[in-house]
């Protein structure tokens, strides 16, 4: 990382700012931020509005981070290394900030330790690429940060270890950005509180489908962008050379307006950077499905994990890929994830006879139905208009309950549960021990995968017993001045 440097740019005191404009807009600049969002109106004296710092200014943060955020506190720096999203992001704060009668003061940096010591930053919002999610998230809960991190929220099962201890010697909250289980209009709630109320009855087999990674192509030696700190970037990787396409594939869709390479939109289909789809999607579908059946604890039992068909787009020897000018993780994949009492959940990236390449099906004696983003449908959802569920059977699902707060289930709810929470100190609907325990088995899925050949898997221990080469990606080696601590 580069040295630390004492911060003497535009990042103006926001209580400072606000003591110094108190005679001329003090009260026409809280009114207007209060009226932003009828949902932010708890936030709308100076001391209950935190302030925000984004890391990462890539696609997150212009279609969730920002917008929702900055609904409960002003913006008071970003960064990334990479100037052009950078500045971006610069101009889209400033922008809320001028539409709320704000002032127009957000701090732009490379470096992010730089908003760690910042006094005025409260709340950092992480939406960096995966494999500094976790180095970042320990950071700021150290500087004395609550934490909203984009899933995924480790890179190895280490890393997830690494985050509760800091939690625990911390005390920060720390929201993970799996949204299925406040959004969506309640469908994978709806789903969870369903399968605890066994609405399936005994359940025979659940489908997470998921998508496939992207398919490779030959990435030839390039310059990086002027605009992007590739060593930075790469963070505790191995150094290697940048590698990307000279012109633009994707014009429209969720990659658009980059070329296929090594970094921003397409790192996730490298498992250096990431994990795949598994977590990607991953992260949201088979949190829901653990979720709805009840096995995020760590007494469920040893998970045997047996890669049925896996398609990678390079040959593995080892578990490591034999080529690095290819995105590496899997294009097609079915995996049986064998739980101790014997059922069975099936890791897809589709599954065609069932009908369906994308959501989450479960299967019991009496019926079966299918969640996604857009729907929940089947047998036993009709049979809720004549037999409902309990009228707390979906706060029970949580924590702490977050269902009576105003928007639950609507776009956006997840950050305001997060901005609840560090409020009141109770636990995020999407907590972080769950998630990892969660995120545990994505990984171990990506272990037989890579490994092509069974694993079992000990969510207790959370390791793979005496088998050495499974064992070997529970941690990573990390690049030297780039290691996580807690």
């Amino acid at each position: 990382m580069p040295n630390k440097k004492k911060d003497t740019s535009d990042q103006t005191s926001r209580r400072g700012f606000l003591q110094a404009t108190a005679a001329t807009s003090f009260g026409a600049y809280f009114s207007s931020v209060a009226a932003s969002s009828a949902w932010a109106a708890d936030f709308k004296s100076p001391n209950e509005q935190p302030g925000v710092a984004f890391v990462g200014a890539g696609i997150r943060y212009h279609t969730y981070h920002g917008k929702h955020a900055l609904k409960f506190g002003p913006c008071i720096g970003i960064a990334d290394v990479d100037g052009v999203q950078l500045g971006r992001a610069q101009q889209v704060a400033i922008d809320i900030h001028r539409a709320n009668n704000r002032p127009i003061v957000v701090g732009a940096h490379e470096d992010y330790r730089r908003l760690l010591d910042n006094k005025e930053v409260d709340v950092v919002v992480i939406g960096s690429v995966d494999h500094w999610h976790t180095k970042i998230a320990i950071d700021a809960m150290n500087a004395g940060k609550d934490v909203y991190a984009e899933k995924p929220l480790t890179l190895t099962i280490r890393e997830g270890q690494q985050i509760l201890a800091a939690m625990k010697k911390t005390g920060r909250v720390v929201q993970v950005g799996t949204q299925q289980r406040t959004e969506f209009a309640q469908r994978f709630a709806q789903a969870a509180a369903m399968m605890r109320d066994n609405r399936v009855g005994e359940v025979s087999k659940v489908t997470v489908c998921i998508g496939g990674s992207r398919d490779a192509v030959t990435l030839p030696k390039c310059d990086p962008p002027k605009s992007l700190n590739w060593n930075e970037w790469l963070g505790q990787c191995p150094m290697v050379d940048y590698r990307a396409q000279s012109e633009i594939v994707d014009t429209t869709g969720w990659g658009a307006g980059f070329p296929f390479g090594r970094a921003h939109r397409y790192y996730r289909w490298f498992y250096e950077y990431s994990g795949g789809k598994l977590t990607d999607w991953g992260a949201h579908h088979v949190d829901v499905a653990m979720w709805s059946l009840n096995k995020l604890g760590d007494d469920i039992g040893k998970i045997t994990i047996d890669p049925l068909d896996v398609t990678h787009p390079v040959e593995f020897v080892d578990g490591m890929p034999q080529r690095d000018d290819m995105f590496n993780c899997a294009t097609k994949f079915n995996v049986k994830c064998t739980f101790a009492d014997g059922l069975d959940m099936y890791v897809r990236d589709n599954a065609p006879k069932l009908g369906f390449d994308n959501g989450i099906m479960f299967e019991g004696n009496q019926g079966r139905f299918l969640v996604n983003r857009g729907k929940i449908v089947g047998k036993p959802v009709e049979m809720l208009k004549d037999k409902p569920l309990a009228g707390d059977a979906i706060g029970k699902l949580y924590v702490d309950d977050p269902t009576g707060t105003e928007g639950f289930g609507e776009d956006g709810f997840h950050m305001k549960n997060f901005m609840e929470c560090i409020k009141s100190r109770k636990t995020p609907a999407s907590d972080v021990q769950s998630h990892h325990r969660m995120l545990n088995v994505c990984h171990a899925i990506n272990v037989a995968m890579r490994l092509g050949r069974k694993v079992v898997f000990d969510p207790k221990t959370e390791d793979f017993g005496d088998d050495k080469q499974a064992n070997s990606f529970v941690q990573r080696e990390q690049r030297k001045g780039y290691e996580t601590s807690v």
